[in-house]
């Protein structure tokens, strides 16, 4: 898997879209692209009961991840989501005393009081999709109750977070299609 540092960018969700590696940095295949920037996403909001309840995305800003892993199912992506998510989970424990658990495909602090991410799955016609916001900074506006990595680790980790992250999920990615071809079939 490619990783792929955007720099700064905002999401408003017209950003999860089958090759979006390719069009920022000219990557196809397999990718984690990862940026820093404010979330406002109302209009391409890809969860139907959000939609629904004509619910938003706010945050001042984000760590965003945007996954593409071709011909993938539904099924295998909300995986990879909530692998993803777990391992920022790990990673997060690592560094501050604040616990946080995984409910569905959200981190949350333990008794769900705040949320310190939003995470979507979804597919194109030639590829699995994911969209993770990490909150760095929640600021005004924001529709729930949240948190953000400003809140519970120090200013150096949060600005690393999003490479730390991106590299770690792709070794993982690459590991477990190893781990799929060396199998001998019985």
């Amino acid at each position: 898997m490619k990783v792929i540092n955007l720099g700064q960018l905002n999401y408003d969700g017209s950003q999860l879209h089958h090759a979006f590696a390719y069009e920022k940095a000219g990557e196809l295949g397999a990718t984690i692209c990862y940026f820093r920037g404010k979330a406002n996403v109302k209009k391409h909001l890809v969860d139907l009961e959000d939609s629904l309840a004509n619910d938003f995305i706010k945050s001042k800003e984000m760590w965003h991840f945007i996954i593409e892993i071709p011909e993938a199912t539904i099924t295998e992506m909300v995986v990879w989501q909530r692998l993803f998510i777990s391992m920022c989970i790990e990673e997060l424990g690592k560094e501050h005393a604040y616990q946080m658990i995984r409910k569905g495909d959200d981190i949350m602090t333990v008794g769900g009081d705040m949320k310190l991410s939003v995470s979507i799955a979804t597919l194109s016609r030639f590829s699995g999709l994911i969209h993770v916001g990490i909150n760095i900074e929640v600021g005004a506006g924001c529709p729930v109750a949240a948190i953000g990595l400003k809140n519970l680790v120090d200013s150096t980790y949060s600005s690393m977070f999003g490479e730390k992250m991106a590299q770690a999920f792709a070794e993982e990615y690459d590991d477990v299609k190893k781990a799929t071809y060396k199998v001998i079939e019985v």
